[in-house]
């Protein structure tokens, strides 16, 4: 694609932010390009080696056909840069410069992101979306292929080229962080199609399900380049230890500088939900901000769980929400002094009074501490606090379980009991029997095993009072009569199993209807005729690869299934199989012929 093609959008191009550096461009010959996508080293990859099909490229890289490469999270790291060689020391620096992975680790459990990591270099990575909460997120898990006009312009002009870049893939990022345009997105991924290809921009755009944000208004448009500054900034946050109760201590301190939060740093949720929301107000109808939105407000919205005592992860596009809203940079927000929480106010005084007499009036009433705790918007630990401080009473669950009744619960987990009918029996719920048990590895142990072995003597009487009913009974019959005591004793107990299923002789003749000698000397020669007219000298090149010479004889599956047999085909293959360099040579050869020829 042509830079000239991108030309009309550089005039709305928007200068980059302070604390963002431009990103660094590539050169002609580059394997990698700084920031560029792992599918997008692939795919440009594939654009030079001559195969006419994305998975000749993919058996290549990864020795699978039907692979989806993804854009997010990509498996086969190790694979991919040892056949590329690509010019990185270790799979943790592609990682941490080609993929999305890096914005999730100020947010997350170090260990947890080392398994990911992991996963994606040496392993299978298509349980990360579930492992990290994207499909349960208000974000959403889509894999939206985008590109900027600008940056695929400058690329045409640099590398000969456009291709991905990760910024630009990261769930809400609409506009490049770079130069402020809207980007343009494909939904080919989204609605299945295309999954198992290799494409650049250049090629995507010939593709029905293109759009981009560009008929918003200016407003909208620099909230949303906010949100994608942001985003590219969390990608250089690298040496600063971070963990959710850092982020917590920064929200607080912010807030309490914007006058949203108190000197003891209680926040004003209401006040708070109100100025995010107006803040944000001109994107909250765009995708996939409008869900995200939709549950701000209420005590149980996922802003008023990023600024108190961290319970779960949550998506990096929240807190940069909050972020963008409390400071101009990621740098910026994080070097602010944390105070300490200030002596309570005459103000915060008489507020803490009002509160202690509501609590009064509605555990007069009856009220639960949980139901008293929502009706005033605070937690049940602050309710129990400020009852304590004021001689109230709630009816609670006692803590301390007693010794004979703890006693009895062991006994009944280690005989295998349910842990329904050990609640209902002791007067205890079916989470405080679970801690019992699992506060014990041993009781584990022995619960399963009483439990395997109830189940094995089950199993077995009915099996033998199947045989004393039909001696003669076979294995279809008996799985039959059976069901899932036949299944289990089959997958836990086989021996047993076989031992007493009644003995039958089968007699099978393995014959075979192909004489594989005269079909080996009939494939030799069709290999060598496909492989003389892929190489017609006047025809367009083609490489003379494994699929091609299978297209060209029509028994594919004989090269892919049945090779072994074929021992002539399977030698002549290996002389008449070009290697890419190989191949190369022969189309510029060709192409500098027919150039000279037009010539003439």
């Amino acid at each position: 694609m042509k830079a000239s093609t991108w030309a009309a959008v550089v005039e709305r191009a928007a200068k980059p932010s302070v604390a963002l550096e431009a990103k660094l461009a590539g050169k002609a010959g580059d394997i990698v390009v700084p920031e560029e996508t792992i599918f997008g080293i692939v795919a440009r990859h594939h654009a030079l080696t001559g195969h006419p099909a994305s998975g000749d490229t993919l058996i290549e890289l990864l020795g699978r056909r039907c692979v989806t490469l993804a854009t997010a999270f990509p498996s086969g790291l190790h694979l991919i840069s040892k056949h590329l060689q690509l010019p990185v020391n270790t799979i943790e620096e592609l990682i941490e410069g080609h993929t999305i992975l890096p914005c999730f680790r100020p947010f997350m459990n170090s260990a947890h992101y080392t398994r990911i990591a992991d996963s994606m270099a040496m392993g299978t990575a298509t349980n990360t979306k579930i492992t990290l909460g994207l499909l349960a997120s208000r974000v959403g898990a889509e894999d939206v292929p985008r590109f900027c006009p600008v940056c695929a312009g400058t690329d045409c002009e640099t590398i000969g080229i456009a291709t991905w870049y990760r910024a630009h893939q990261f769930p809400g990022v609409l506009v490049c962080p770079y130069h402020g345009v809207p980007l343009v997105a494909f939904g080919c991924l989204t609605q299945r199609l295309k999954r198992t290809q290799l494409f650049l921009p250049a090629a995507a755009t010939k593709w029905n399900g293109q759009k981009s944000v560009a008929n918003v208004d200016d407003r909208a448009l620099e909230k949303l380049g906010v949100v994608s500054r942001l985003i590219a900034q969390l990608f250089l946050l690298r040496g600063v230890p971070l963990d959710p109760l850092t982020w917590r201590n920064h929200y607080l301190a912010h807030l309490v500088d914007r006058n949203l939060a108190t000197a003891s740093m209680r926040v004003r949720h209401r006040a708070l939900q109100s100025a995010l929301l107006d803040f944000w107000g001109s994107m909250r109808n765009l995708p996939p901000f409008d869900g995200i939105f939709a549950r701000c407000a209420g005590d149980d919205s996922w802003l008023t769980s990023l600024y108190r005592r961290p319970r779960a992860a949550h998506h990096p596009l929240l807190h940069v929400l909050l972020i963008g809203f409390l400071a101009e940079s990621v740098e910026s927000f994080l070097w602010i002094d944390i105070p300490s929480p200030a002596v309570t106010s005459a103000p915060d005084e008489q507020a803490s009074t009002a509160t202690e007499c509501k609590i009064t009036a509605l555990a007069a009433e009856g009220r639960s501490m949980r139901q008293v705790a929502k009706e005033l918007g605070l937690s049940v630990n602050a309710v129990l606090v400020k009852a304590e401080k004021i001689g109230i009473g709630f009816t609670r669950r006692s803590k301390k379980l007693d010794v004979a009744v703890r006693s009895r619960v062991r006994r009944a987990l280690a005989a295998g009991d349910t842990i329904a009918n050990i609640a209902n029996t002791t007067g205890l719920s079916a989470s405080t029997v679970n801690r019992i048990l699992g506060a014990d590895r041993g009781l584990q142990t022995q619960r399963t095993a009483t439990i395997r072995e109830q189940r094995q003597t089950q199993a077995r009487d009915k099996l033998r009072a199947a045989l004393v009913a039909s001696p003669s009974a076979g294995f279809k019959a008996l799985q039959t009569a059976l069901g899932a005591d036949f299944i289990w004793l089959y997958r836990h107990d086989r021996a047993w199993l076989q031992a007493q299923l009644p003995t039958t002789l089968r007699i099978v003749e393995r014959t075979s209807s192909v004489d594989w000698c005269a079909r080996d000397m009939a494939m030799a020669e069709r290999v060598e005729l496909a492989a003389a007219a892929i190489l017609d000298p006047s025809r367009r090149p083609l490489r003379v690869t494994l699929n091609e010479i299978g297209r060209y004889t029509g028994n594919a599956s004989w090269l892919d299934k049945h090779l072994a047999r074929l021992p002539r085909t399977a030698e002549l293959l290996s002389q008449v199989l070009e290697p890419a360099a190989v191949f190369r040579a022969r189309q510029l050869a060709w192409r500098e012929k027919h150039t000279e020829d037009a010539l003439r």
